[in-house]
């Protein structure tokens, strides 16, 4: 009986042994390995009409990500002979109000709004801008916001796409301890 007491001791000590060992590290990834979030928002530039934006990464710290507040765009809609093109002035964010660890990559329920007029301004701590269309030009007006929700894997990309043809896109990408990328994710640089 002491016997079998014993090893029932140790056997218990074993599984809290490597529960311990586990705490820390989220639901399918291996122990050092951390994880970002890695977001686009993308339009067409409206006197180049090349593709524009901004690529940024986020870490998924105490599981959850930083919101992020896009720089104000320019944005331009035109009537189908090109002829007549109304203007705006685009305020851009993103939150993820749900995220969690998944086998494989992350459970994540994000909010992405933009909103188009003639004048936006911005404030992001000790920096305030602003942007305009002057008076005698068309100006576009409209709010927009999307609620997508994703089981994002490790390095495939998911994206919607929004009014005036702005898109964004969005990536789980690992790192391991050492803070190479396991993943890649195939959101363009801009």
């Amino acid at each position: 009986m002491q016997r079998t007491l014993i090893l029932s001791t140790l056997a218990a000590a074993g599984l809290l042994l490597s529960a311990c060992a586990a705490v820390g590290t989220p639901t399918g990834l291996q122990e050092g390995q951390t994880v970002a979030i890695v977001n686009s928002l993308s339009w067409d530039n409206p006197l180049s009409g090349k593709r524009d934006g901004v690529r940024t990464s986020w870490p998924v710290k105490d599981g959850k990500i930083a919101a992020e507040y896009f720089p104000l765009a320019q944005l331009k809609q035109c009537d189908a002979g090109g002829k007549a093109c109304s203007w705006g002035v685009m305020r851009a964010q993103r939150s993820a109000p749900k995220l969690a660890y998944v086998d494989g990559g992350v459970d994540v329920a994000l909010s992405v709004s933009i909103d188009v007029a003639r004048r936006q301004d911005a404030r992001q701590g000790e920096t305030q801008t602003a942007m305009a269309i002057p008076q005698d030009v068309a100006a576009l007006s409209g709010r927009q916001q999307v609620q997508p929700s994703w089981k994002l894997k490790y390095g495939k990309v998911e994206q919607v796409e929004l009014d005036y043809g702005v898109r964004y896109q969005v990536c789980a990408q690992r790192y391991d301890a050492s803070g190479k990328a396991i993943d890649t994710c195939e959101i363009p640089f801009i």
